[in-house]
């Protein structure tokens, strides 16, 4: 099971009737019986989290208008920005996540890309 989707559980069993807009990359994402929820009051793309999960979200710049309507609509939504809090991220994923928020794409050549990418994937598959 995914870390996302387990933390999801945990705040479901702690709070059953809010639904949990996790924040994911360039997304923010509802899964499972929230994503069908919410598919009530407003129409979002739904796509596979998992094999046997659902999902369905919006890109980040949308946010505040999204949230605008879910106020609208009364809902409780709580927003989860960080999903995987450090205690959930285990001393390699520390590793990668460290070097990919140092790296400055924007002074970076095609092939300082490249080799960065490449840097990163040796830190995932290192024993």
């Amino acid at each position: 099971m995914s870390k996302i989707y387990n933390k999801y559980l945990d705040l479901k069993s702690k709070d059953k009737d809010k639904l949990y807009l996790f924040h994911c990359g360039n997304f923010y994402i509802f899964l499972a019986d929230d994503a069908d929820v919410i598919n009530n009051y407003v129409v979002l793309k739904r796509t596979k989290f998992t094999k046997d999960i659902m999902k369905c979200g919006f890109p980040v710049g949308s946010k505040d208008e999204y949230l605008k309507v879910f106020q609208n609509q009364n809902l409780n939504i709580e927003l989860i920005e960080n999903p995987l809090l450090p205690e959930d991220i285990n001393e390699r994923e520390r590793v990668v996540v460290d070097t990919l928020k140092s790296v400055k794409i924007d002074n970076l050549t095609p092939i300082e890309a490249m080799n960065k990418l490449k840097e990163l994937q040796e830190m995932c598959y290192e024993s």
